[in-house]
C-alpha cells in the first residue's frame, strides 16, 4: 500500500494566519449527542471500540520545559472492548526527566439515566519498568458495552528533547485525532508526516510559532502475520530538533544530512566517544582470545565472554550515558551499553569494530529521506574481519556471532564513523530457518499411529527454538506439536543442546495420534512437523508488507509401517508447486513398498520480503500449497 511522506521545517518566527484562533480541550465529562449516539464505527464495523477524540497540546513554560496536555475519549462498542478501561501511561522516569500529573478519568453510562463514575485517585499507581521507563496504571470503573470512557493528564518534560511523534492511528479506529505544537523560540524542528494518500489530513501554521495537525475517520491498524512494525504503516507525524538561531542571529543547522548525523554521533561522548576509553585487558578474556588463531575465532571468544558475564536489563538504548566503568562494575546494562562495551573489547584486541545504530523490525522502518536519530532504537556492533562484515548484538543470547540477528534482517542501519553518508541495508548472510525432520511410525488396525522423530534445526531455526525451549519447555511442546496437529500427543521429548555453533539443535520426540477409523479405513494426514498445517494468510485484503526476515528450508522424511494386509487407495501423486519466480516451492513424493509408506516433503522459500500489493498472489499460493499438503492417504484395513 502506498503512503505519502512529507518533510517540513518548523520555525518559531515563521507563521501564517489561520482560521484556528485557539486550541481548547473539550470539557471533561461533557459529551455531545453525536458521541452518545455512536453504536458502531461506520468505516470499521469489526471494531470493539472507537476513539471519539484524541486531543493534545504541547507548549513550554518560563524554564522552556515541554508541557503536553492530553485528553482521550473512547466509546466501548462491544464486550471485547471493555479492557480499554485499563489505562497505562508510559513515561521517561530516569533522572525525573518526565512527570505525569493532574490525572482525571471517568466512565459515562446511560442506564435509565446519566451515570458518571470517576476514578478514585487511590487506585492510581506507578510501576517501574526498568531504569529508564515507568508506567502509571489505573482501571476506569464501571466500564461496559456502550460506555464512554475519558481520561486526561499533563506530561512535563525537562526540555524539548523529549518531543515524541504524534500517532493519529492505533489498533482501534479514531473519529478525530489532533495535535497542536508550540515551537521553542529561536529553534527549528523538522517533522515527517507519514500517511496513506487516501487519508486526508489538516496541517495549519498559527501565530506564535504553533502548528496544528488533524486527521479524521481513521480505521484501526490490526496485526497481520509477518508484518513489519505497526508504526511503519501508522498515520503519524515524527519530530526532531534540527536547528536554532544563535545570539548573533545566525541560523545553525543540526544534522541535516546522514553524514552530519553520523559525524555528530561519532563524536558524541556517550556513543562514539566511548571508543576512546581505555578498557583494560581482562586476564580471563585474554586467555580465551589468545587461544584463537583467526579473527572470527577471537570475535566469538569475546562475544561469548560478554554474553556470559553481562546481563541485559531489558532496556534498548543507544548510549552509555553512565560510562562503561559502571557497566563493568555492575555487570548489567542496556543493549546500547553492553554493545558499546563489546565494541571496546573487540578494539582492545585489534578487531575492527564501530557502533551501528539499528531499528529492529518491531520498532519501525528508517525513512531514508529524513536523517533522524529517532528512527533507531539501539546500538549494536558492526565488525570487520577476514574480509567479511558482521552485525552482532551481544544481548542476543541464542544467536551465534556470525549470524545476523533475526530482528535486524531487511532493516536499515547507520554506521557511526566519519565516513558514512547514508544508512545501509542489513540483509541475511545466506543463513536460513532450516529444519530437517526424520520420522518413523507404525499404524495399528484401529487407526492408532505411534511414532518417533528426530528434528535437526540449524541457523535461525536453532536459535529461535532454543530460546522457546529454554523459556518454557512444556509450553513449547504444547504449542509446537500438540496444538498444531490435532489429536497428537507427545509422550516423550528430549533435546541435545548444540556444543558448537555449527552443530544443530536436535529434538527427540515420541508421539501418538489416534485417527478416526470409519468403515474399516482411516485418512492419514502426513503433514506432520512442517509448520505448514494451516494457511496463515486468510484475510481478503492486506494492509502491510509481508516480511519473513529469513529464507526457509524444511524437509520431512517419513517412514510409516502399515498393518499386514492393509490397502491404500490411489496415493496422492508426486507433485511440485512453485511461484512464477520460483522463489517459493513445495515438492511431495509418496510411495508404498510392501507395508512401508514412504513420504518426502520439501519446502523452500528464498524470498524474504513481499509487498502488500503482491499479497493476493501469495495468499493464493499458500492456499494451494496447504491444500496439497493436507491431501490425505486413505488406508483400508
Amino acid at each position: 500500500m502506498k503512503k505519502h511522506i512529507f518533510i517540513f521545517i518548523l520555525f518559531f518566527f515563521s507563521s501564517q494566519s489561520s482560521v484556528l484562533a485557539q486550541f481548547e480541550l473539550p470539557s471533561f465529562g461533557s459529551f455531545s449527542y453525536d458521541e452518545l449516539s455512536v453504536a458502531e464505527c461506520p468505516f470499521d464495523r469489526e471494531a470493539e471500540a472507537v476513539v471519539l477524540r484524541d486531543y493534545a497540546f504541547s507548549h513550554y513554560d518560563d524554564d522552556y520545559q515541554l508541557i503536553t496536555e492530553r485528553a482521550i475519549r473512547i466509546k466501548i462498542l462491544n464486550q471485547r472492548g471493555i479492557d480499554r478501561g485499563n489505562i497505562r501511561i508510559r513515561f521517561y522516569n530516569k533522572n525525573k526527566f518526565e512527570t505525569i500529573s493532574k490525572i482525571q478519568a471517568l466512565s459515562y453510562n446511560q442506564d435509565g439515566g446519566k451515570v458518571i463514575s470517576e476514578i478514585d485517585r487511590k487506585s492510581i499507581f506507578t510501576e517501574k519498568e526498568d531504569d529508564i521507563f515507568s508506567s502509571i496504571k489505573f482501571a476506569i470503573p464501571n466500564v461496559k458495552t456502550g460506555s464512554i470512557i475519558e481520561y486526561r493528564y499533563i506530561s512535563i518534560m525537562k526540555h524539548y528533547g523529549g518531543l515524541d511523534n504524534w500517532a493519529f492511528q492505533s489498533d482501534i479506529p479514531a473519529l478525530k485525532s489532533c495535535y497542536l505544537l508550540e515551537v521553542l523560540p529561536n529553534s527549528e524542528f523538522s517533522y515527517v508526516f507519514q500517511k496513506k494518500t487516501n487519508y486526508p489530513a489538516i496541517v495549519k501554521s498559527l501565530d506564535g510559532g504553533r502548528i496544528y495537525f488533524e486527521m479524521n475517520n481513521i480505521p484501526g491498524l490490526r496485526l497481520e502475520p509477518y508484518m513489519d512494525a505497526p508504526q511503519d504503516y501508522m498515520q503519524k507525524v515524527n519530530f526532531q530538533f534540527s536547528g536554532y538561531i544563535n545570539s548573533f542571529g545566525d541560523q545553525k543547522k543540526v544534522n541535516t544530512t546522514w553524514k552530519e548525523l553520523s559525524i555528530s554521533l561519532a563524536t558524541e561522548e556517550d556513543l562514539g566517544g566511548t571508543l576512546r576509553k581505555n578498557i583494560p585487558a581482562n586476564d580471563d578474556l585474554s586467555t580465551l582470545v589468545v587461544a584463537e588463531s583467526t579473527a572470527l575465532g577471537k570475535i566469538k571468544a569475546i562475544y561469548s565472554y560478554v554474553k556470559n558475564n553481562f546481563t541485559w536489563n531489558g532496556y534498548y538504548g543507544k548510549y552509555a550515558s553512565d560510562g562503561l566503568k559502571k557497566i563493568i562494575a555492575s555487570r548489567t546494562g542496556s543493549a546500547g551499553e553492553i554493545n558499546l562495551l563489546f565494541i571496546n573489547l573487540l578494539r582492545t584486541y585489534k578487531i575492527e569494530a564501530v557502533p551501528l545504530l539499528v531499528a529492529e523490525r518491531d520498532f519501525g522502518k528508517v525513512n531514508l529521506a529524513a536523517p533522524f536519530e529517532n528512527w533507531f532504537n539501539k546500538t549494536v556492533a558492526y565488525v570487520e574481519a577476514d574480509g567479511n562484515n558482521f552485525v552482532i548484538d551481544a544481548t542476543q543470547k541464542y544467536c551465534p556471532a556470525e549470524i545476523t540477528p533475526y530482528p535486524l534482517l531487511n532493516t536499515y542501519a547507520l554506521i557511526i564513523n566519519k565516513k558514512t553518508d547514508k544508512p545501509v541495508l542489513i540483509s541475511g548472510s545466506g543463513r536460513a530457518f532450516q529444519n530437517q525432520v526424520k520420522l518413523k511410525g507404525s499404524f495399528t488396525k484401529d487407526g492408532l499411529l505411534k511414532g518417533s522423530c528426530i528434528v535437526n534445526s540449524y541457523d535461525y531455526a536453532k536459535g529461535e527454538l532454543i530460546e522457546k525451549i529454554t523459556k518454557d519447555k512444556q509450553k513449547f511442546i504444547s504449542s509446537t506439536y500438540e496444538e498444531s496437529y490435532e489429536g497428537l500427543k507427545v509422550n516423550r521429548f528430549e533435546y541435545d543442546y548444540p556444543k558448537q555453533d555449527s552443530s544443530p539443535l536436535v529434538q527427540h520426540v515420541e508421539f501418538m495420534s489416534q485417527l478416526s477409523e470409519t468403515g474399516g479405513f482411516v485418512l492419514y494426514n502426513y503433514n506432520l512437523f512442517t509448520g505448514l498445517r494451516k494457511n496463515i494468510f486468510k484475510a481478503d485484503e492486506r494492509f502491510t508488507n509481508i516480511n519473513f526476515g529469513y529464507p526457509v528450508d524444511i524437509t520431512v522424511e517419513e517412514e510409516i509401517e502399515l498393518p499386514p494386509g492393509s490397502r491404500t487407495d490411489e496415493l496422492p501423486k508426486d507433485k511440485t508447486q512453485q511461484t512464477a519466480d520460483k522463489k517459493i516451492s513445495l515438492s511431495r513424493e509418496i510411495k508404498r513398498t510392501g507395508d512401508i509408506l514412504s513420504i518426502k516433503i520439501s519446502f523452500k522459500q528464498s524470498i524474504t520480503l513481499v509487498a502488500a500489493d503482491s499479497y493476493p498472489a501469495l495468499k493464493n499460493f499458500y492456499k494451494l500449497m496447504v491444500d496439497m499438503l493436507n491431501e490425505p492417504v486413505v488406508i483400508r484395513f
